[in-house]
């Protein structure tokens, strides 16, 4: 059961998954009841936080970004098989999977702004990942420039500032976390039997995992003009100062830092960025006052 994900759930998917890589001919990760995943169990991190801080909670970080790359680059096939909501963690999960299979009523998107902080567990590297890919199979080339990147990193850039779900598993491939190879099913009673047939047939198929590369990065120029248009909408009073703050580290994120255009870089260098600013935003009081809110009534607190 993995409603939430913690680090004793990314413990045993990691145990799971080498147990198929092992023994078996693929893993399908599922949830039989509830939700797929409503992202991170924060009132788990809380003990930790309370003692040391944000940096005590960045190997908790680590060995969930670790699981999503070992996850992605496993030697069996690897398939989420989702339904309900599949938020935040979930959704990184899923992202790093081979392939989904979704029912139609799968609400999937990145939404941690809500609790003032960043997609923590390789979400932000997956998205900068496949606008490189998205620019190289449309030009067929590797090297690029970053406003070739600019239209691909705005996409998922407002996806995940804007906290923006699908509301249904169509929608969830306009924001990129499912592909046009994934499948939709109508009901969430045929999900295990499809996803199964999926890994078995891969499998079958002789399913290599990718291969392990650098991908270019937009650079400092994109990340400034996204930033850009994030101080027209806080001077504008669409989005308070924290807004532009926690947006501003998801920019950062996404071009790869202070680079130049096209800089090749590793999921591992993007991990770096999504963990210090992650942690950096736990210590902050505005995020503090989001994560208590939502832990105390459930609902987003807008400061």
């Amino acid at each position: 059961k993995m409603h939430t994900i913690s680090g004793e759930v990314t413990a045993g998917l990691a145990k799971g998954l080498e147990l198929a890589e092992a023994s078996y001919k693929g893993l399908v990760i599922w949830s039989q009841d509830g939700p797929f995943s409503a992202g991170a169990d924060l009132q788990s991190m809380m003990p930790a936080f309370m003692s040391g801080g944000g940096k005590a909670i960045a190997p908790f970080e680590k060995q969930l970004q670790d699981f999503m790359l070992s996850l992605r680059y496993a030697n069996v096939p690897t398939v989420a098989a989702m339904h309900g909501l599949a938020l935040g963690g979930g959704c990184e999960l899923a992202v790093h999977a081979a392939k989904r299979v979704a029912a139609i009523e799968s609400y999937v998107g990145l939404v941690e702004v809500g609790v003032g902080l960043i997609p923590g567990g390789g979400g932000l590297a997956y998205l900068a990942r496949r606008a490189a890919e998205q620019v190289e199979a449309a030009k067929g080339v590797s090297g690029m420039a970053g406003a070739e990147l600019m239209g691909f990193i705005k996409e998922g850039f407002q996806a995940a500032a804007m906290a923006k779900v699908g509301t249904s598993a169509i929608e969830t491939r306009k924001f990129g976390y499912l592909l046009e190879s994934d499948i939709i099913v109508p009901h969430k009673d045929e999900l295990l039997h499809v996803a199964i047939a999926q890994a078995k047939a891969m499998y079958e198929s002789g399913y290599r995992a990718p291969a392990k590369k650098l991908f270019a990065v937009a650079g400092r120029n994109v990340k400034a003009t996204l930033q850009s248009s994030l101080i027209n909408m806080r001077d504008g009073g669409f989005i308070s100062a924290h807004d532009y703050h926690i947006s501003s580290c998801i920019a950062d994120v996404l071009t790869g830092g202070d680079v130049d255009a096209g800089t090749l870089v590793s999921e591992e260098y993007l991990h770096a960025l999504e963990r210090k600013h992650f942690c950096a935003l736990l210590d902050n009081p505005k995020t503090q006052e989001r994560i208590m809110g939502m832990l105390s009534t459930g609902k987003p607190v807008r400061n």
